[in-house]
């Protein structure tokens, strides 16, 4: 688990989805937004996402952002394909968070040691609006 901390902290491909509250700015603030981080392939040593993972702890709490879940066990369910080796998620305020966290300089940085030893894809989703 501890490996694939780091994993999630950068993103390779970030798909927004549109949401049919796209026109409120107020109803956009107030709707989580996750990022699901799937390693496609290992290019390199292992030590390399744990020097990764480093960085991206520093990075996260900046854009309010949160692990859910972070694994190197995962079962497929449905569907073909390999399994990936590693998955996480990672929990923003907002879509606003997570473009502010991806475009930041540092993650910018930092994404180059991440990418320097695997492959990734990732998804950034707008959550469902929070109930108040």
């Amino acid at each position: 688990m501890g490996k694939l901390l780091g994993l999630g902290a950068a993103v390779t491909v970030c798909l927004v989805f549109a949401s049919p509250f796209a026109g409120s700015t107020v109803a956009q603030e107030e709707r989580p937004a996750f990022v699901i981080v799937e390693r496609t392939a290992t290019t390199g040593p292992e030590a390399i996402q744990q020097e990764y993972a480093k960085l991206a702890r520093e990075i996260l709490p900046k854009y309010a952002a949160r692990y859910l879940a972070r694994s190197q066990e995962n079962t497929l369910l449905e569907g073909d394909g390999a399994v990936p080796c590693c998955i996480a998620i990672l929990e923003f305020p907002n879509l606003g968070a997570v473009r502010g966290w991806y475009d930041s300089p540092e993650n910018q940085e930092a994404s180059k040691v991440r990418q320097s030893g695997a492959k990734f894809r990732i998804v950034a989703i707008q959550g469902l609006p929070l109930v108040k």
